[in-house]
């Protein structure tokens, strides 16, 4: 009986697991890892094999050595079951690829078309909601979050911006639906996620300039995780019913005044949380694609552009990265100190709420004339250059064409005194 090499059976199925592999299944646009299963040969050997021993499989074990046999072949097994369904995968999302792509990059102005009456509409529906169905708010921020963050991903990837994806606004979002949906008793977490929310992501509004462009489903899409959180966790403390938010909510009853030194405590841990993942998954592990160039991060974005010439970006490494973090830690804390107001008072809460969507929409508005009106001074510029251009080149023909005709109105006028004589001689010899 042909015997199987367990070896080389072992080799295939830890291969068939390995980290390109997976990463290659994970981010197949992108990744330049060409699988070695997609057309490779291991493929085939694996299926000749798997013929080769179809009546093993419905064999008994009559002894340790062919159940061992047994267990490998069923290994290979789950590797073609698995190798096949990952080359199916990979084709359907290359397929989806093309589509996508024509929607959000090649005619992107039938979207934005799209998205101008979706935006308006979700922004009266939103005040609706809030004013009229509290209750039902926190189910449409997560309807809202599942349908705006696939497009995000897939945008902010195809243009190899997805590391900004990993930023502590996405965190915090991430933080408000646990509470939602699966800690809502936590009241640390609701605290945390209320300092965050009003802190942060409201000041973000203004720091980073988010711009409520209607019709951008991008810079849309960065004002709905900045501002409507906040929103949220404004509803669930000020505008929930009282019953309703015990039996939902019931980590959002405080009874007393809002504790500082705990909430600094709770909200220091979860920053923590966050910076340890994000040094180690994207500062360090990603650090060559980020050094040279093919990757983006706020940080990266901040040294190369806003903060360019700033003196601590100027020194040596690691002291630019310390002091940002260090920077943004203390930013954090000083935006929370502000949350015991919000929290006692509703009005203030909401006034707040209110100047920072008026913030987003005025920074809006400048996008609009700014851009739009550059543009159209750009056009005119360029309309006028053309005109010049063309009148310098037309300039050298009339130059000519009036010296020709200014030459032969001189010719006309000049007198010939032979003609002059011919035609008097000639008068005379008629009257003679």
């Amino acid at each position: 009986m042909y015997k199987l090499d367990n070896n080389q059976i072992d080799d295939e199925t830890n291969n068939s697991v390995s980290l390109t592999s997976l990463l290659e299944f994970l981010d197949p646009i992108a990744s330049k890892v060409v699988s070695k299963y997609y057309h490779g040969s291991n493929l085939s050997k694996a299926e000749q094999k798997l013929r080769n021993f179809e009546g093993f499989r419905r064999r008994k074990p009559h002894h340790e050595h062919d159940s061992h046999h047994l267990h490998h072949l069923n290994r290979s097994r789950s590797f073609l079951q698995l190798e096949d369904f990952k080359v199916r995968a990979l084709q359907r999302i290359k397929n989806l690829d093309k589509p996508l792509d024509s929607i959000f990059f090649k005619n992107s102005s039938r979207l934005e078309k799209a998205f101008y009456p979706f935006t308006l509409f979700n922004i009266f529906f939103i005040g609706f909601l809030m004013g009229r169905f509290p209750e039902w708010f926190h189910v449409y921020y997560t309807i809202l979050f599942f349908v705006l963050m696939p497009i995000r991903f897939y945008t902010y990837y195809k243009t190899k911006n997805h590391y900004f994806l990993a930023d502590f606004c996405y965190f915090v979002n991430m933080l408000c639906l646990l509470f939602i949906w699966v800690f809502p008793h936590s009241y640390s977490l609701f605290q945390s996620c209320f300092a965050f929310t009003f802190g942060t992501l409201c000041f973000a509004v203004i720091t980073w300039r988010n711009s409520l462009v209607i019709h951008s489903i991008d810079k849309t899409t960065s004002c709905f995780i900045h501002i409507i959180p906040p929103c949220v966790m404004y509803v669930i403390y000020h505008g929930l019913p009282l019953e309703y938010k015990i039996e939902r909510f019931p980590g959002a009853i405080i009874q007393s005044e809002l504790d500082i030194k705990k909430n600094i405590l709770w909200t220091s841990l979860y920053y923590l949380v966050w910076q340890s993942l994000y040094h180690y998954f994207i500062t360090l592990k990603k650090s060559s694609k980020i050094k040279s160039g093919e990757r983006m991060t706020s940080f990266e974005y901040l040294t190369t552009h806003q903060f360019k010439n700033f003196w601590a970006v100027k020194l040596r490494s690691p002291w630019p990265m310390i002091i940002y973090t260090l920077s943004q830690y203390l930013y954090q804390l000083f935006t929370m100190l502000l949350c015991g107001i919000w929290i006692r008072y509703k009005l203030a809460a909401a006034l707040f709420l209110t100047v920072v969507f008026l913030w987003a929409s005025h920074n809006g508005a400048t996008y609009y004339i700014d851009h739009y009106g550059k543009n159209f001074e750009k056009e005119v510029d360029r309309l006028r250059l053309e005109v010049e251009n063309l009148q310098q080149k037309l300039q050298p023909d009339s130059d000519v064409l009036i010296s020709d005709a200014s030459i032969n109105d001189k010719d006309y006028l000049t007198v010939n005194p032979d003609e002059d004589f011919d035609d008097s001689s000639s008068v005379s010899s008629k009257s003679s």
